[in-house]
């Protein structure tokens, strides 16, 4: 990823958080749990998705920590990564990759928000996350956030509020 391209905060269109939890899946598991480097082209065809839901999606991992970029199309989880993926679908350990998450780009730019604004809502902080991506789809941004919101660090309130975390404040 280049020093000069902004974070991908955002994941690409048409990706459900299950589907992006399949192509995790399936990079700890090309990957031998993160021990070799694989070609997203070997994800795409083990996992029916398309190129660009693939490529989309791994900027938006590797701008939150979860995949590391090893050589030109190649992708490496991190152990963190490896470790929140499990053995079996469906029982992924959120707690495992709340420290990463917390140092990525998505959350300092919420945490902002919540500093400069003092309350802020799910859709204000949609609105912002779509003008700061430059992107209009507002499932994307609410994807974003259901990352930082199911690994604990940030809380929505009933009235739709969001705060951090009472550890992170």
């Amino acid at each position: 990823m280049s020093e000069d391209r902004p974070p991908t905060l955002v994941p690409t269109s048409s990706m459900s958080f299950e589907k992006q939890i399949l192509i995790l899946r399936a990079y700890v598991v090309l990957t031998n749990d993160g021990t070799e480097p694989v070609h997203y082209k070997v994800v795409m065809n083990r996992t029916g998705l398309a190129r660009t839901q693939i490529a989309g999606t791994n900027a938006f991992f590797v701008s939150l920590g979860l995949l590391r970029h090893a050589s030109k199309g190649t992708y490496l989880p991190p152990p963190e990564t490896v470790q929140f993926i499990g053995e079996k679908p469906g029982n992924e350990d959120y707690s495992t990759i709340r420290t990463t998450l917390e140092k990525s780009p998505l959350f300092d730019f919420i945490r902002e928000l919540i500093r400069i604004h003092g309350e802020v809502t799910i859709d204000d902080a949609i609105s912002f996350l779509l003008t700061e991506s430059g992107e209009k789809t507002r499932s994307r941004a609410e994807r974003s956030i259901q990352w930082l919101e199911k690994c604990g660090i940030l809380e929505v309130s009933e009235e739709g509020i969001l705060s951090l975390s009472g550890e992170i404040q």
